[in-house]
């Protein structure tokens, strides 16, 4: 069970990872690169939990959303290059920038020229 600290981070990460998508298909810059902030921070915040910090995010690769799936797939690649690639092979069948983006995260994690959060 996570507690509601960490419950909070989580609810935030998805609704950030969703204003970020938002504002990257309306092509507003500024906007997306202030999410892509907040969603580092958050992502911080969660792995500073520990390992149930880690593990939740995890999950949230599970999500129905594949916005939501997917941010959370390359924030946890590190921690689970398996589950994560598989997630972000689903979200590469979607339609638009999306998927597009999502086919990039695992052409750039296979070449080798991954640059995540971790690093």
């Amino acid at each position: 069970m996570h507690d509601d600290r960490l419950i909070r981070l989580l609810h935030r990460f998805a609704a950030t990872a969703t204003a970020h998508h938002q504002a990257l298909e309306a092509m507003d810059e500024e906007r997306a690169n202030a999410h892509a902030r907040m969603i580092a921070g958050l992502y911080r915040s969660i792995a500073a939990s520990g390992e149930g910090g880690r593990r939740a995010l995890l999950e949230l690769t599970d999500d129905s959303d594949p916005v939501v799936a997917g941010m959370a797939a390359v924030y946890s690649i590190g921690y689970d290059s398996t589950r994560c690639l598989a997630t972000l092979a689903r979200v590469a069948l979607e339609p638009g920038l999306l998927g597009f983006r999502a086919q990039v995260a695992i052409e750039r994690w296979e070449s080798g020229e991954w640059r995540g959060p971790e690093e």
